[in-house]
């Protein structure tokens, strides 16, 4: 634990490094302001054409409009950085009179050196840049940088955010294919959810549209943009539904964030793709306000589930919450023209990957819980209520699994036929509770002295059976003496009361082409045998019966 403290924290402080730089700008002055209402509708969070009416070299951030920047003199292989441009369209001119340079984050054309997190100009010296700024909706930080020092800041950049997406990116496609086979809808909730969430980040930050099959969303510009971040919360939505049980657990709240995450957000995503209305500038207001709106209802949803019991709830909230507050500190940062820390910057997408990994942990918790719900239920359809063996079902279920191994492995299988003696006169004479106590009593003698407890199975009344897989009848047929002189030592007594409990137990083995009811059968023949023979006696198969001098059927057995 020490030596991951001291690497988190030789990390951060690599990422601090990394992150002090000086623009290198002595001034930047507006050349040509917007017009008023332009500048009423360029308004994203805090942003407003207010913050650009000073100028000079307290400026680093810049809006539309046409801007003219001095960089300081002196700097090696100079770039004209802009920061996190998003949607905006920007065209440089150096020096003036030169010929005009414009880029985007949807050109196909961007220098490949360079990641997309920022659009870079290239300058020939020191003197005055004019630049054009349209479409923005954030305020872009601006920089001028050394050449070989941005490179290696940018090369830093990719090689700590490409993991983080490569986690994400695994992760997603593991529970993909969890969904192909396993079938259950929020295992697809889940892969969607973060697929998009990805690919949102991709694009705002530009990479998407330098990936082969992805480049083709540039055409699309920022409504593509709109379209896939819009997507990302309703499947969420959806996914926090089935995730943690929201509809029974809290069906009003529930209720609240399907209508206004899922609904409301759909209804956007259906204008914004639809020819009416032709303006689009109203999107990303009226979408930021529901992205709020939902994650404060789904927050408040999953703290009261998580409070009435919902595990699950609290897999969400450990999970989702750091990414909420990155996505939110990283957005007002934007917002204002301040440029994201690198903590920031690079904690988001790592953040993500957290919220990946730490989401398909509870998938797997809840699988495991969903295994443990079958089974238990499973076991309670196969076991019998009143000695807990295994009922009629189950071992007839556990003898069949017996016989296709003994097919294929070719090894033995044997089967005992146990009937108690003279079970009729015990709850006769003291009381079918005393009954039942027996026949308890005779199961824990024989699955606690012989381990057959998953093997030994109650046909019904006071007849049991016990499966020998491996077992030839020989030795079979010593095991059934063991477990009748168990029966006769353990059951003397029950509950104080003197019963004398013994069994009449006839065995076989399995021959080829036998079914479950064809052994099942030949046991109950040799264990009738028995009876005959007079009780409390093995016979096996096919051997010799040996009358009792008594004709008279022993007590409990059954006339053919």
């Amino acid at each position: 634990m020490k030596q991951g403290r001291w690497i988190l924290l030789l990390l951060l402080a690599l990422l601090m490094a990394e992150g002090v730089r000086g623009e290198n700008i002595a001034r930047i002055d507006r050349i040509q302001p917007q017009a008023l209402e332009q500048q009423a509708g360029q308004r994203a969070g805090l942003f407003s054409e207010r913050r650009f009416e000073s100028g000079g070299a307290s400026m680093r951030v810049i809006g539309n409009g046409a801007w003219r920047i001095t960089p300081r003199p002196g700097v090696r292989e100079p770039l004209l950085v802009f920061y996190h441009p998003y949607t905006a369209r920007i065209s440089v001119q150096a020096p003036p009179g030169a010929a005009v340079r414009r880029q985007d984050i949807f050109s196909p054309d961007l220098d490949p050196r360079y990641s997309r997190r920022a659009l870079v100009f290239p300058l020939s010296g020191d003197g005055p840049v004019h630049v054009k700024v349209e479409g923005a909706r954030y305020p872009l930080r601006v920089a001028v940088e050394p050449g070989r020092a941005y490179a290696a800041a940018d090369l830093w950049h990719v090689r700590l955010v490409l993991p983080a997406v490569g986690v994400v990116l695994g992760v997603s496609l593991a529970v993909l294919l969890f969904w192909a086979m396993l079938r259950d809808r929020v295992y697809l909730l889940y892969a969607g959810a973060m697929l998009f969430q990805l690919l949102y980040a991709l694009c705002s930050y530009g990479e998407a549209y330098a990936w082969p099959g992805l480049s083709r969303l540039a055409r699309f510009g920022a409504q593509g943009i709109w379209a896939v971040g819009t997507r990302a919360p309703i499947l969420l939505v959806y996914l926090w539904l089935d995730y943690a049980g929201l509809r029974k657990v809290t069906p009003r709240l529930a209720a609240a964030v399907r209508v206004v995450g899922a609904y409301g957000c759909g209804l956007t995503l259906v204008l914004l793709g639809s020819p009416w209305p032709a303006d689009k500038a109203w999107f990303p207001d009226i979408a930021n306000a529901l992205f709020l709106l939902t994650n404060a209802i789904a927050l408040v949803t999953l703290v009261v589930a998580w409070r009435r019991g919902q595990r699950h709830a609290a897999y969400v909230l450990i999970a989702w919450v750091p990414l909420l507050a990155f996505t939110m500190a990283r957005a007002l940062r934007f917002s204002v023209g301040e440029r994201a820390e690198p903590w920031l910057e690079y904690g988001l997408p790592w953040v993500q990957a957290f919220t990946a990994v730490g989401l398909a942990l509870g998938l797997a918790d809840r699988m495991l819980t969903f295994r443990r719900e079958r089974d238990r239920a499973k076991a309670h359809a196969e076991r019998d209520g009143l000695t807990g063996v295994l009922n009629r079902g189950g071992i007839e279920h556990r003898l069949d699994w017996a016989l296709i191994e003994r097919e294929r492995e070719r090894m033995p299988v044997s089967l005992l036929f146990i009937d108690l003696d003279n079970f009729k006169q015990i709850n006769d004479r003291h009381g079918h509770a005393l009954g039942d106590a027996c026949l308890r009593a005779v199961t824990r003698a024989v699955s606690e002295q012989f381990q057959y407890g998953d093997q030994l199975g109650r046909l019904g009344g006071e007849e049991f059976v016990l499966v020998l897989s491996g077992v030839e009848l020989p030795a079979a047929l010593r095991i059934a003496e063991q477990v009748g002189a168990r029966i006769r030592r353990d059951c003397a007594n029950v509950e104080g009361v003197a019963v004398a409990v013994t069994a009449s137990i006839g065995a076989a083995q399995a021959r080829d082409g036998d079914s479950v009811a064809s052994l099942i059968a030949r046991a109950d023949q040799a264990m009738y045998a028995a009876k005959r023979a007079g009780g409390d006696r093995v016979m096996a198969e096919d051997a010799p019966e040996r009358v009792p001098e008594s004709t008279e059927a022993p007590e409990g057995a059954s006339v053919d």
